[in-house]
């Protein structure tokens, strides 16, 4: 008896995993990137998109305590409705104290496409958020990744 009720069980729950599937008149297709997400391109993507609404990251209650300073340097996709479609952490100094804000703010962003981009292609492209508070702890290392233009891994 246990093995039929197992069996039911199992079988109920494949089928409703079955049920999960995309039907196949859907067609799922890979968004075609234009790729600008290294240094020397990140102000190549202003030919493509610019930031029409901007929203500032919140600095943590926890870096403020600690006098902390840091940076996170992002690798972001526009779509073609001017919104991000994902992101990943290129690198971040120190390491995931200020990542989340910097992600919860870029959420908010939006971007129009220029006169060039009148398709409205998509890219990735890089973004770089500086946290600086007055009186930091590690002010000299955040600084030197801020000059540079990017939040080396060295500083880590």
């Amino acid at each position: 008896m246990r093995k039929v009720v197992s069996l039911t069980l199992l079988s109920m729950f494949l089928g409703a995993c079955a049920s999960n599937d995309v039907p196949e008149d859907v067609k799922i297709e890979p968004i075609n990137y234009i790729d600008l997400s290294l240094d020397d391109q990140r102000e190549l993507a202003k030919e493509y998109w610019v930031v029409q609404k901007r929203k500032e990251p919140k600095y943590p209650i926890s870096a403020v305590r600690e006098g902390l300073s840091g940076c996170v340097d992002l690798i972001v996709g526009i779509n073609k409705e001017g919104k991000l479609n994902g992101y990943k952490i290129k690198s971040s100094y120190p390491q995931g104290v200020f990542d989340n804000y910097a992600a919860a703010a870029l959420n908010k962003w939006q971007w129009a496409a220029t006169d060039k981009n009148k398709n409205k292609a998509p890219v990735l492209t890089s973004i770089q958020f500086d946290f600086m508070v007055s009186g930091s702890k590690n002010k000299t290392e955040p600084r030197n990744s801020v000059d540079s233009l990017t939040c080396n891994s060295s500083n880590k």
